[in-house]
């Protein structure tokens, strides 16, 4: 080591050279990390500019000594310069985009084959155990060149003849010339040390069979998606052919990558030169990529015949990227959230919380044209939890959200936004306890903030409440900050937290933004107040499931790849002997015989969409499942046979008893449970065999005016008028938002599941729902000209403040009698003391 440190000293025009890559290496990752998305000219021309000033360096010398013998030059300062013009090539193609960012996997190969390449210039001066492995990344680095010259060689006679008038044009020919020089290095090892060629050979042929492995892979992607959908298309499965697709395809990363090709990944044109990618568009909200692995295997085996539509969803439904594939007006590639304000209010006594986020919104781009920007995020709320408020800041004003249905926000959002570019937010609700948020514009001029609440109630377990903090996907937030304030009604004894205690009672915390936390603490018994509103009242009443005697006539096996083969053999044992049935493409009696062959035909599904339309005995019959991760939301079955039967037996059926084992509930089955329509119990294999002897089964009991909340173990009920008006009003709320799912149920399929009836609960617990959207206009003409009317006998906006005793409107005209007539009194006992004195 401290001959080749003298030896880097004794040829200053090398160590120059390495100086001045580590230099622009330097510049590239910094401002790759500071100004993310921003103008990169200034980067390229300071990469650009040195490197110039060494090209001109080495050419000079190279005259100098050898005049027109160019070539007896030391390639040692070529390959240095050559690395320079690589480093600037990356630093251009930032702001003039000849390839899409690079796969994480190719960022590697190129730094450690950029690595080798300056390592091959001190070769000489190298450990003998340190050549085997430079070698090997030599002869995987000319690899990777070659495929870079092959990329970019439609682009040779255009840049040559560029290079007349632009000289920047000449980083199109970097890469061949790398890979010559790589060739030179290469024979140079093998000639000093023979020994050295099986590392060569190991360095090109393992690139080489990585490839070939993706591509057999690749292949067997493609036949398989042709198949499952013309299959599927033979037997005319009720379910859309991208369902069945979704469901059977292997999930891995081979079948991602397959699936976002031209969506993410770029991929070769087909009516134009065979390596030059379809820019595509913006249709998934994932930044471009190139990948030579896929831009090969695509080249030489297809795509998928899917259409980018049926792609997206299958995406959504494997990989649980629906934020991703959200439908954009505009842009938000240059959006960041800089600070979120979470102020929370936490009622033990009634197992419920308010939360207030209030998001800051910064767009970094600074280019001058066009960059106004839309933000969208989508918040997963708590289960049973509910949006009760939305603000928008316009002019440094904060300006309250109207109510209205969800056609007619979503109509004056996309008019204004897509035509009239000014100001609107808009929150609609979405499946699987979630909801989307919408700001536009985003400019440079000004941070955007918005402010959403809302009301979520408490997990019970135990003896403990927990309150679970609603995450948020959108604008990345890596570097914001926030702050928590926390405030009990009554103050808990004790509490599981990193929030530093104020005096006056609150908890508070300033810290890097985190995205998952909860607070535990110690349950009270649940308060007897009531809320009063409309002519009915809300109280709260504890439940926990109760054992009912239930003898199944038919057992369904709901079967996927979350179920193991143990559990099928344990349960199996108990369930041998009654009519049970599992669903392959039609609903097959299980036996002893059969049993094997179809477990394993549906351990291979990555999720299961059970027919619950093919149940004939509803009332006496018993599903269990075992959820996943991912699958597809109701809605993304919208117009589908499967949709259609599915909404005609909940319309008309009576609830079956589903049994959950141990695990994830699956998005398809928790909105199905939000919506009431199956009588629902979760639990272990050893639960679930214990019931099945004693034959009963747990469920709460509900009815029109009782509803159970979430994971709270209470129930609110609505009984008729009180005096009593003591409670928040998000008892209200909480008690809307799951009587409307409770309704919707049924009808979700059907266009006119929007009812009078639905709008009128939404209205007055003014909360967002299925049928029901919040939105922030600019100006009260624009709420005018879409019809938006301010909601009147409702709740409004939920606020910090909204602890109950909100008057009725009769209770405001009695108020205000009651004032006048003290105020008259008054008046006139001031009056008579006057005169009186006088």
């Amino acid at each position: 080591m401290k001959r080749l440190k003298n030896f880097l000293i004794a040829d200053k025009f090398r160590f120059g050279g390495l100086l001045t890559i580590l230099t622009s290496i330097t510049v590239l990752m910094s401002f790759d990390y500071v100004n993310i998305e921003r103008n990169a000219m200034p980067c390229f021309f300071f990469c650009y500019g040195i490197t110039v000033i060494y090209t001109i360096t080495v050419f000079g010398r190279a005259f100098y000594i050898h005049r027109w013998q160019l070539s007896k030059a030391k390639i040692t300062y070529t390959t240095l310069m050559l690395i320079l013009w690589f480093i600037s090539a990356f630093a251009l193609n930032k702001e003039m985009n000849v390839f899409d960012s690079s796969a994480i996997w190719l960022s590697v190969y190129i730094c450690l084959s950029s690595t080798a390449v300056i390592a091959s210039t001190l070769q000489d001066w190298l450990p003998s155990y340190i050549k085997p492995l430079l070698a090997f990344l030599l002869a995987a680095a000319l690899v990777l060149f070659i495929y870079y010259a092959a990329y970019l060689f439609p682009l040779y006679a255009m840049s040559i003849l560029a290079a007349i008038f632009i000289g920047l044009s000449l980083h199109t020919f970097i890469p061949l010339l790398l890979a010559i020089v790589t060739i030179i290095a290469l024979l140079r090892l093998i000639k000093s040390t023979p020994k050295l060629k099986f590392a060569v050979l190991a360095g090109i042929v393992i690139p080489l069979m990585i490839c070939a492995w993706f591509n057999y892979q690749w292949r067997q992607v493609n036949e398989t998606t042709g198949l499952i959908a013309n299959l599927s298309t033979l037997k005319e499965d009720k379910l859309p052919v991208w369902v069945s697709v979704a469901q059977q395809l292997p999930k891995n990363f081979v079948t991602e990558k397959y699936l976002k090709a031209d969506l993410v990944y770029t991929t070769p044109r087909e009516n134009n030169n065979w390596f030059w990618g379809d820019p595509g568009g913006n249709s998934f909200d994932e930044p471009k990529k190139h990948d030579p692995l896929v831009m090969i295997a695509s080249l030489l085996f297809g795509k998928t015949m899917l259409d980018d539509k049926d792609k997206i969803s299958i995406i959504k439904s494997m990989y649980n990227s629906r934020h991703l594939a959200q439908n954009r007006l505009w842009s938000g590639d240059n959006l960041e959230t800089i600070n979120v304000v979470s102020n929370i209010m936490i009622y033990p006594e009634y197992r419920m919380a308010y939360t207030e986020k209030k998001l800051t919104i910064q767009n970094t781009n600074t280019r001058r044209w066009r960059n106004s920007e839309e933000a969208i995020y989508t918040f997963q709320l708590p289960e049973g939890a509910v949006v009760s408020s939305l603000s928008l800041w316009i002019n440094g004003i904060e300006e309250k959200a109207h109510l209205t249905t969800k056609n007619k926000a979503d109509s004056a959002y996309k008019t204004i936004v897509g035509v009239e570019n000014r100001d609107p937010s808009v929150i609609h609700w979405q499946e699987g306890n979630t909801v989307s948020v919408r700001v536009f514009p985003c400019t440079t001029e000004e941070n955007r903030k918005f402010k959403i609440g809302i009301t979520s109630p408490l997990k019970k377990e135990n003896e403990t409440l927990t309150y679970q903090n609603a995450d948020f996907s959108g604008p990345t937030f890596k570097n914001a900050l926030e702050i928590v304030q926390v405030n009990f009604s009554s103050r808990p004894k004790e509490l599981e937290t990193d929030l530093k205690p104020q005096k006056d009672g609150s908890y508070l915390l300033s810290r890097n933004y985190k995205d998952n936390w909860d607070l535990t603490f110690t349950s009270v018994p649940l308060s007897a107040n009531t809320f009063s509103f409309g002519g009915s009242s809300y109280k709260l009443s504890s439940t926990s499931m109760m054992n009912t005697s239930f003898r199944p006539t038919a057992i369904y096996l709901d079967i996927n790849s979350s179920w193991s083969q143990e559990e099928i053999n344990t349960l199996w044992k108990e369930i041998k002997t009654s009519n049970v049935y599992a669903y392959t493409d039609k609903m097959l009696r299980l036996n002893n015989k059969n049993l094997k062959d179809t477990y394993e035909q549906l351990q291979k599904l990555n999720f299961s969409m059970f027919p619950f339309y093919e149940i004939k005995d509803p009332g006496n019959a018993l599903v269990i499942t075992k959820g996943t991760k991912t699958s597809p939301n109701l809605n993304d079955l919208s117009g589908s046979e499967f949709a259609k039967s599915t909404s005609a037996y909940f319309a008309k059926s009576t609830p079956f008893r589903l049994f959950m084992l141990s695990g994830d509930i699956s998005p398809y089955l928790k909105t199905l449970k939000e919506f009431r329509t199956f009588r629902y119990q979760a639990g272990g294999l050893n639960t679930l065999t214990k019931q099945l002897k004693q034959h009963s089964f747990s469920e709460s009991k509900e009815n029109a005016n009782t509803l159970m909340i979430g994971e709270t173990e209470m129930l609110i009920e609505k009984t008729a008028d009180s005096s009593d008006n003591q409670a928040p009003d998000h008892l209200l709320r909480l008690f809307a938002y799951n009587d409307i799912l409770k309704r919707v149920g049924q009808t979700y399929f059907e266009k006119d599941y929007v009812s009078e009836d639905l709008l009128k609960i939404a209205d007055q617990a003014f909360i967002v729902s299925p049928v029901s959207s919040l939105i922030v206009l600019e100006t009260q003409k624009d709420y005018e000209r879409f019809n938006i009317e301010r909601s009147k006998n409702s709740l409004q906006n939920a606020s910090m403040k909204s602890s109950g005793a909100a008057p009725e409107p009769h209770e405001w005209l009695l108020i205000l009698i009651a004032s006048g007539v003290i105020l008259y009194f008054g008046y006139k006992s001031s009056y008579f003391s006057k005169v009186r004195s006088a």
